[in-house]
Order: structure tokens, then sequence, then C-alpha cells
């Protein structure tokens, strides 16, 4: 199986990532997105439960971007700041 980069939790056993937000290059620091999923029980590329409050494990083509709402792997946002998943110390 394949683990979280950076919660270490197996990626299609896990809730949720526990890193719920994201710097943006040391200027700007956001909540991840907790609201978007695809249609099924879990999401079909992290594996996490598709239910509001879960978040995405970072990487996952599912995650939406913080500030412009688009797909965070290929936004204008993660072109222009470097991106970085911040754990917030709740599980």
């Amino acid at each position: 199986m394949t683990s979280c980069d950076d919660c270490g939790q197996e990626m299609l056993g896990s809730k949720s990532c526990t890193h719920k937000l994201l710097e943006f290059s040391e200027y700007q620091v956001r909540e991840r997105n907790t609201t978007y999923f695809d249609v099924n029980d879990h999401c079909h590329d992290c594996g996490i439960e598709n239910k509001p409050g879960n978040v995405h494990h970072f990487g996952c083509d599912m995650e939406r971007c913080p500030i412009c709402e688009g797909q965070l792997l290929s936004c204008e946002c993660r072109e222009k700041y470097e991106v970085i998943p911040l754990v917030t110390g709740e599980n």
C-alpha cells in the first residue's frame, strides 16, 4: 500500500489526511478544502472517506485550491507559490 508523504497514513485506509492547512510560500496559510469529493464512498485517487470535513491527501487529483478553487495539482497558485501541507495538531 501507499502511504501519504505528509501524514504517514496508508492512503487507501485512512479517513482523512491530518494536515489541515496549506502554506503558500510564507505569504499565507489557508485551510484545505473539506467539501469537494467525487460520488463514491471513498476518493478514487487518495482513498479517503468522502465526507464533509475530511481532507484529501496532498497530491490527490480531487483536492481543490483554497485560493482559486481550481484543481490544486494544476492551478496557477501552485505555479506561483511553493505549497506546503502543515500539521495543526488535530486528528
